[in-house]
């Protein structure tokens, strides 16, 4: 599902064109049905010459409106009880910080832990190249750089 649509594609335009079409002609069928633009046009012409009491119409109008939503929001006593304080929210929250502060900390402590096993594989292979590269090696230096070297393979992650 594509959430951001190119609106510029050419069939975006086609679809858009073909959709308002159809609503202004349902519009236009729905308009002549019921003689809508006839009483539009009588309202129109009667608040022409009635200019004053059109404006205290839509005055009062609103006026009532604001006045009941007024009355219902003081009125209602569910919503009163409700008020919480804005600090409890807050305290709801302050778990997830906790958690995000854990999974930082346990990045870090990831970080340093690659940091140092870096470090020995580096170290590793230092003395591995120096073990093999000696001309006198004894038995105990082949198998100490066998032995370095399979640690090496294993911080390596290169199981053969």
């Amino acid at each position: 599902m594509n959430i951001f649509k190119n609106k510029q594609t050419h069939e975006y335009k086609e679809k858009e064109r073909y959709r308002l079409r159809n609503a202004r002609i349902w519009g236009y069928k729905l308009g002549k049905k019921y003689g809508i633009s006839e009483k539009v046009a009588k309202a129109n012409a009667w608040a022409d010459g009635h200019r004053r009491k059109t404006a205290g119409i839509l005055f009062s109008v609103n006026f009532c409106i604001y006045l009941i939503g007024f009355l219902l929001c003081m009125s209602d006593e569910s919503n009163s009880s409700s008020i919480k304080d804005p600090m409890q929210d807050f305290a709801q929250v302050q778990p997830i910080f906790s958690q995000l502060h854990h999974i930082q900390n346990m990045k870090e402590i990831e970080k340093n832990t690659f940091v140092k096993l870096s470090d020995r594989v580096v170290t590793l292979k230092h003395e591995v190249d120096s073990l093999m590269a000696k001309t006198d090696k004894t038995h105990a230096d082949s198998v100490q750089a066998l032995a370095k070297y399979e640690e090496l393979k294993t911080l390596m992650g290169k199981t053969e």
